[in-house]
């Protein structure tokens, strides 16, 4: 029979230890150690992410509980203050690169966007994490509250985060935007927010697009009408030229359009430097914008970043990276086994097994069942005569 690992030696398998290691000793990280390496430090909050638990102390007591199970995953028990000042003093770029390294791995089993186009698709936004200000003084925001922003854009190709910016909660989602490179032919879909036509005419003079909504106060002038249908709530469908300031900083054309919500009745304005796509597959693409949305709302809910472990940007930043590997290796999970399963349920079913030693397709019963008539013509066939 052969032999078979627990569920969380082979969700750690997907993490090279090689090139983990890399990364440690790149920022010396497991200088001076005695007990508690980078690895255990990570495993650790990993276990944390997947299981749900929310404090250091039901963490370590959760895991050490399997400690028959530890030496075969390069652990040892481990102690509550030992992994808080861990926390609070190792570099959390090692798992920075960890997650890079683990991203471009996962996106080679990731499918592709159903549009019909080629061309990556990026749905970028921000969130807002909150945190006490008392114990998290780095963390000041306004109005005597603390937070932090995390800024990403979610390829719809999978619905995978391509990078993750940690700021500062004052900071706007367009500086962090203006320090980001797209390949040429991304399509970026963004709210108003990133609304700054002097970096959206950059983009357009590199070979980018973009897809927003037209600020009520954008003024412009029509140059031609395209033709429109009415039926699948699209009221206009224009070339436009901007006047005024903005007009100065975007001096190319634009598409401006009208979309009227057959269901809720709420009318959209869209503009975009695209005129290749219908009308129609504009107002999908600001629809599918969503993504970004759904993705920081798994986040909060399932993974444990809304309460945190440690009060230090140290130890907030390794419980964030932790938390964004743990959702790479969901992904890769469900991609690899070909899952239709949400993230949320996958998890689910990966918490309640994680020390079983059984393999994925038995877990989410991908294995190829016996049908029922070749068993019942088996034991006839073992009848007595």
């Amino acid at each position: 029979m052969a032999h078979i690992n627990t569920l969380f030696s082979q969700v750690l398998q997907f993490i090279p230890r090689h090139e983990f290691q890399k990364a440690v000793d790149r920022y010396f990280g497991d200088k001076g150690v005695r007990s508690l390496t980078c690895w255990g430090q990570f495993s650790t909050l990993l276990f944390g992410q997947i299981t749900g638990h929310s404090s250091i102390r039901s963490m370590t007591t959760a895991i050490n509980t399997q400690d028959r199970f530890l030496y075969h995953l390069g652990m040892r028990p481990v102690k509550r203050s030992t992994l808080s000042d861990a926390n609070e003093n190792r570099d959390p770029r090692i798992l920075e690169g960890v997650f890079y390294n683990l991203l471009s791995r996962t996106q080679a089993y990731a499918p592709g966007h159903h549009f019909r186009f080629k061309g990556k698709i990026l749905a970028m936004d921000s969130s807002t994490i909150n945190l006490c200000l008392n114990p998290c003084p780095w963390a000041q925001f306004h109005h005597g509250k603390g937070a932090f922003k995390l800024h990403t854009a979610i390829d719809l190709a999978g619905d995978l985060p391509t990078f993750m910016v940690m700021s500062a909660g004052k900071v706007h989602d367009i500086i962090v935007a203006r320090r980001r490179t797209f390949q040429h032919g991304t399509t970026l879909l963004m709210d108003r927010g990133y609304i700054d036509f002097e970096w959206l005419y950059q983009l357009t003079e590199k070979g980018a697009y973009f897809v927003t909504r037209m600020k009520d106060n954008c003024q412009f002038k029509v140059r031609q009408s395209f033709e429109k249908n009415r039926k699948k709530g699209i009221c206009a469908d224009q070339e436009v030229r901007l006047t005024g300031v903005a007009g100065k900083k975007y001096s190319v054309r634009l598409r401006r359009i009208s979309y009227c919500d057959p269901e809720t009745g709420k009318r959209y304005v869209f503009i975009t430097n695209r005129f290749d796509l219908s009308a129609k597959t504009i107002c999908d693409l600001y629809k599918a914008r969503w993504k970004v949305e759904l993705f920081f709302k798994t986040l909060k809910g399932q993974l444990q970043i809304n309460k945190f472990v440690g009060t230090s940007e140290n130890a907030v930043m390794w419980q964030v990276w932790t938390a964004m590997i743990a959702y790479l290796l969901i992904c890769l999970i469900r991609f690899i086994n070909k899952l239709s399963w949400s993230v949320p349920c996958t998890m689910a079913a990966l918490a309640v097994a994680l020390f079983q030693k059984i393999d994925f397709k038995r877990l989410f019963g991908l294995l190829p069942r016996e049908r029922c008539i070749n068993v019942g013509l088996q034991r006839q066939l073992l009848l007595p005569f």
